[in-house]
């Protein structure tokens, strides 16, 4: 592995994380705008790692940022951590096979495959586990349609920046 990927995954990590920590710094911000902006934002770094550096260095912040999110308590419970690391996991591989193929096709089953693969995971924890009902009401709103949303601008944001660091 070069230093230059290394150092390109290492700085978009390092995004995706202070994203993450915007809640901590500004409680401030209502919910609905810090859950659109920071899950943008990670899926950006999700999507320019994977195109920029590989699949391998998509999934390091795949699988790092829901651990982070988890000790931010973002994440109130460790089983958590790897349903959204999955979710993330199938995003990576799909923005990667997607990469040079149909524009539509990239944005529309990148983003439906990690909102499905999230919701359902969710779901599939709370049959299995007595949760309660505010918060598992909560976390199933949050890993639904605003998924869809954050996935896609997601890729807005990784084409839009790529396009400018071609020119």
């Amino acid at each position: 592995m070069s230093t230059k990927t290394i150092t390109g995954t290492a700085m978009l990590l390092a995004i995706a994380l202070v994203a993450q920590s915007l809640r901590i710094f500004f409680p401030f911000i209502p919910n609905q705008v810090s859950m659109f902006l920071i899950g943008s934002i990670v899926s950006a770094s999700l999507v320019l790692a994977t195109w920029r550096y590989g699949v391998k260095n998509g999934l390091i912040i795949a699988w790092l940022t829901p651990f982070v999110a988890y000790m931010q308590g973002m994440l109130p419970m460790v089983p958590f951590i790897p349903i959204v690391a999955i979710g993330s996991t199938l995003y990576v591989w799909m923005v990667k096979y997607w990469q040079h193929r149909s524009r539509l096709g990239l944005v529309l089953c990148s983003s439906v495959i990690r909102a499905a693969a999230l919701y359902t995971g969710f779901l599939l924890f709370f049959q299995s586990f007595q949760v309660p009902q505010k918060l598992m009401t909560a976390i199933l709103f949050s890993m639904g349609w605003p998924q869809l949303i954050t996935a896609i601008l997601g890729i807005v944001i990784a084409l839009l920046i790529e396009s400018r660091m071609r020119s």
